[in-house]
């Protein structure tokens, strides 16, 4: 619970920070987070997928539209904090089955909302592929798009 409030106050901090400025934030809050030896290994393993989805969304955008919009790099980068945010909130309070099938559900979700059809399935499927991760997403993801789908499904569970 201790954890879920500190994500939980981290998220209105980073809701708080000019639109312009939220991508750029992110990044800093991630690499803050990941680097800080203080913390646990699993929330440092969840900063490093935030911190490589965030550099791969900020590559990917700027190779294939050098012009694309800062905005949209913004409401990327807020929905990826939003959608791992829920992901461990989730994680946190399951039982064991019920953690499998949270796994399942939020890797399926991130996988059927790519964002740039990356062909390098190799890169883009790493963190899924690799076991020491719980972060089993695809770096090839809509975070928007994915998120409002999640959010959707949690909704129509109740």
């Amino acid at each position: 619970m201790r954890r879920f409030l500190l994500f939980s106050i981290a998220l209105m901090a980073f809701i708080s920070v000019s639109a312009q400025d939220a991508y750029n934030e992110a990044i800093r809050m991630a690499r803050a987070v990941a680097d800080d030896t203080s913390r646990t290994l699993e929330e440092r393993k969840v900063a490093t997928f935030k911190k490589d989805a965030l550099y791969y969304l900020g590559y990917q955008s700027y190779k294939l539209a050098p012009d694309s919009s800062a905005s949209m790099l913004d409401h990327q980068a807020l929905a990826l904090f939003q959608y791992i945010n829920l992901y461990t909130g989730r994680l946190a309070m399951a039982n064991k089955k019920e953690r499998a099938e949270i796994i399942e559900l939020f890797k399926n979700i991130s996988l059927a909302h790519p964002k740039f059809k990356d062909k390098n399935k190799e890169y883009v499927l790493a963190y899924i592929t690799n076991e020491g991760y719980i972060t089993k997403f695809s770096l090839d993801t809509d975070w928007v798009a994915a998120y409002n789908d999640i959010k959707r499904r949690m909704t129509q569970k109740r």
